[in-house]
């Protein structure tokens, strides 16, 4: 009984020493690429925009799909972000208030962008005005562009640029 003890207290004792290495390796941060397919759905710099280093998508997106891709956009002190997205729950979550236009948050509403119907939504009484424009597209994609330093027209120009091919058809 009593060596059983000792061998439970010097495993104990040891253990931590043998996590460690492996602890510090988890501890460092991955590094994550941005999808090569959601890279394609990124507009690239055109008409004076400039685009920024593509990273994996910040915000909601990661929370609801792996695949994802990011980019800013600036021309003077205007900045958008586009993201893309895989994410069959966004895309039923988007395309649900798409076809019942009463559950859109306030001061959204519905366009047709680039041939896609999109929600379009402006916050202008926030301390930093917010506007967004969120389209569903393929069979689960969904493509965000967002500015807080524009306006809806910046992010409408944005949306023309977007190639929506990469993603699954319907």
């Amino acid at each position: 009984m009593r060596r059983s003890a000792l061998a439970l207290s010097l495993a104990l004792l040891v253990s931590p020493l043998a996590l460690l290495p492996a602890t510090l390796a988890t501890a460092q941060e991955p590094v994550i690429k941005p999808n090569s397919q959601m890279v394609d759905v990124l507009p690239g710099g055109h008409d004076g925009w400039k685009k920024s280093e593509v990273r994996t998508a910040g915000g909601a997106l990661p929370m609801y799909s792996a695949a994802t891709a990011e980019a800013s956009y600036r021309k003077g002190k205007v900045e958008v972000v586009v993201g893309a997205a895989r994410s069959p729950t966004l895309f039923k979550a988007v395309t649900g208030s798409i076809k019942v236009p009463s559950t859109l948050p306030p001061n959204g509403t519905v366009e047709v962008l680039h041939g896609k119907r999109a929600i379009v939504i402006t916050y202008p009484e926030a301390q930093v005005p917010l506007h967004q424009i969120q389209i569903p597209a393929g069979a689960d994609g969904i493509v965000m562009l967002t500015t807080r330093t524009g306006t809806l027209d910046d992010l409408r120009s944005m949306v023309q640029e977007v190639d929506f091919d990469p993603f699954p058809p319907r």
